[in-house]
């Protein structure tokens, strides 16, 4: 998949590049970073979570989901400024969000046997984060690595089996770090495309289910989830 990336992003400069040409669009001989801009991306993301019961000391890896197959796409929008210095260094600073429809679905397990009376279904269902960026100017590309703090909401539902009917869930936001690393490229002087890749930890969190039928809190949970997603993304610079 990073290799598909990349060449959409190789595919993608020259073609801008030429249409730059014909429409009359600025094409300046060197490229400066140094500016705000605001874009649009799409991307694929997967993951692995484990959502388990602590009810007692050690029963959060003996008691509980384990998710390992966690995927699905997300879109939205990032925005953010950088400063490019006259050694090529360009520094900024961004933020994204995205709705997201990343989902997996698993048996309960109580010390490695599956209990076929319960399920779990896992969802998120939007991501975010604020990071600062590091790159290096050459000309109009720019490869970089970024870093900082990742947000993301999710919703974990208890069902029965073999129905299918919930009867226990649990949404929440957790915070966690996340780190990447991708290239832009700028098409013309305003316009910018860009591919990269991100991981996401969120660390483990208290999730608090409540039944369905009647609101009241059940034993608490927390929920551990990594992520990992290929993102393309087209911006307008100012």
């Amino acid at each position: 998949m990073k290799t598909t990336l990349l060449a959409t992003v190789l595919l993608l400069a020259p073609a801008g590049i030429a249409a730059a040409a014909d429409t009359g669009l600025p094409v300046s001989a060197t490229y400066n970073w140094s500016g705000g801009y605001i874009g649009a991306q799409a991307g694929y993301g997967w993951g692995d979570a484990r959502v388990g019961q602590t009810f007692a000391p050690g029963s959060f890896d003996g008691y509980g989901w384990g998710y390992g197959s966690l995927s699905g796409g997300f879109g939205g929008l990032f925005a953010g400024y950088m400063k490019q210095f006259d050694s090529g260094l360009v520094l900024g600073i961004e933020g994204d969000y995205s709705f997201a429809n990343l989902k997996d679905t698993t048996g309960y397990q109580a010390l490695g046997v599956d209990d076929p009376a319960f399920g779990g279904v896992l969802e998120l269902d939007a991501i975010g984060s604020v990071r600062l960026r590091a790159g290096y100017a050459m000309d109009r590309w720019l490869p970089f690595v970024t870093g900082g703090l990742a947000v993301a909401r999710y919703k974990h539902t208890t069902v029965d089996l073999p129905s299918g009917a919930a009867y226990a869930d649990a949404e929440d936001t957790v915070t966690g770090y996340t780190l990447g690393a991708g290239a832009e490229y700028a098409v013309t002087d305003n316009w910018v495309v860009r591919g990269e890749y991100r991981f996401a930890d969120f660390g483990r969190h208290a999730s608090i289910r409540h039944s369905t039928f009647d609101g009241a809190a059940l034993n608490a949970d927390a929920i551990e989830l990594k992520t990992r997603d290929i993102r393309l993304g087209i911006a307008y610079k100012f």
